[in-house]
């Protein structure tokens, strides 16, 4: 009995892992069955977009409508102005947004959609530059708008074949696409993408290290010839696990970390008859003023072994900051 009951419990996963992965493999089709498709519109839409100064309107209702919204969002963070247009709400008041000649990315899977029917003769008389991804070719919207992307899919992904899944997915995809294609039309950099996203992780990673590292007095600093013991004693006074050896001038000589000093006494010379410059590391990676935490953290991840900190330099290459690696994304 108990065996029986095991194996029940075992055919109902079997069958609702089958019945998730059908659902995968259906919206894998749509896009697969749309990258084979020829889609002549999309060059001409996406020059079209780049080219715009005005934001880029994006507009749906329902299902199709948070697609719209979602790549609003995507177009706004890679550079692109967009903002969402719910049509519905278009018909009451809010095509006061859309300006004469707005480029209009519309979402309609079946390309009849009432609500987006009774504002296009509003959109047409601003002369709206009108893009639609559009699931029926036949449909009133597909022979109205100026570049029409068309989604051929077989069907919905769902067990009754009515919910938007597939439709949704690739629309989505669509959106990124487009949005993505835009973004490295306008050249938009990995540093604009930082400065879009000023909170969270994303918007430290635009702080200037400035900010961020230890400087004046607070820098473990010493000459070269200074005795180890005298160096050993700047190192426990900064708390940074290191000293910067400097000249006259304040120019980085080179580093010391507590690994070097750990291995100098372990070899039992004798720290007050050597010199700091005998020991020191010359050329460490070292990161400029001007840098922000992501171009440390890229110096970080290049370095090949692990640093617990980095010296920042002047373009003279007089040390005027040390970064602790481990506080660069702590809040």
């Amino acid at each position: 009995m108990l065996n029986y009951k095991v194996a029940r419990i075992q055919e109902r996963g079997e069958r609702e892992i089958r019945w998730f992965r059908d659902v995968l493999a259906a919206e894998r089709d749509a896009l697969d069955g749309f990258l084979q498709a020829d889609h002549g519109a999309i060059p001409a839409a996406v020059s079209l977009i780049a080219a715009q100064e005005r934001p880029i309107v994006c507009l749906g209702i329902g299902k199709s409508g948070l697609v719209a919204a979602k790549v609003a969002a995507t177009f706004s963070s890679l550079g692109t102005s967009a903002f969402f247009l719910n049509a519905a709400e278009a018909a009451h008041g809010d095509l006061g947004a859309v300006q004469t000649e707005n480029v209009v990315l519309l979402f309609s899977n079946s390309g009849s959609t009432e609500e987006i029917m009774r504002i296009l003769p509003i959109l047409k008389a601003r002369k709206c530059r009108l893009i639609g991804v559009i699931g029926r070719a036949e449909s009133p919207l597909a022979h109205v708008v100026e570049h029409c992307i068309l989604m051929d899919i077989a069907g919905e992904a769902d067990h009754i074949g009515m919910a938007p899944t597939s439709s949704t997915t690739l629309q989505m995809a669509i959106g990124d696409a487009l949005a993505v294609a835009v973004s490295r039309a306008r050249g938009f950099t990995r540093e604009d993408f930082l400065r879009h996203h000023p909170a969270g992780l994303l918007g430290r990673h635009m702080i200037p290290i400035r900010h961020l590292m230890h400087k004046g007095a607070d820098l473990p600093t010493v000459g070269a010839d200074a005795s180890v013991a005298e160096m050993i004693a700047v190192i426990s006074a900064g708390r940074m696990g290191a000293a910067c050896v400097i000249d006259s001038a304040g120019r980085l000589l080179g580093l010391v970390v507590d690994g070097d000093v750990r291995r100098l006494i372990e070899s039992r010379h004798d720290i007050y008859a050597i010199r700091t410059g005998d020991v020191m590391k010359t050329g460490p990676i070292v990161a400029p003023d001007s840098a922000v935490v992501a171009d440390v953290l890229l110096l970080l991840q290049d370095a090949g072994r692990p640093l617990s900190v980095v010296p920042v330099v002047d373009r003279e290459g007089r040390l005027v900051g040390m970064i602790q690696s481990y506080g660069l994304l702590r809040p």
